[in-house]
C-alpha cells in the first residue's frame, strides 16, 4: 500500500512548516535536526509526539 500524498508538515502547535525537501530526521536532546536533500540544516526546538504517516504530518511538542 502506498501513502505518497506529498510532503510531509511540521507541526507545532498552530503553526505548520513543510518538510518538501526533508531527507533527514534527527532527533536530539534539545530537539530535532532536519537535513534536507541538498545537505543543508534546521533545527526545532521539541520532541516528536506524533508522526502520522496517513495525513503526511510530524507532530512536536
Amino acid at each position: 500500500m502506498c501513502f505518497n500524498q506529498g510532503h510531509f508538515l511540521l507541526v507545532q502547535g498552530d503553526k505548520e512548516t513543510s518538510l518538501e525537501n526533508v531527507a533527514t530526521v534527527i532527533p536530539g536532546k534539545e530537539g530535532l535536526k532536519m537535513i534536507d536533500i541538498y545537505g543543508k540544516s534546521n533545527e526545532f526546538a521539541g520532541t516528536i509526539e506524533e508522526i502520522d504517516f496517513l495525513n503526511n504530518r510530524i507532530v512536536v511538542s
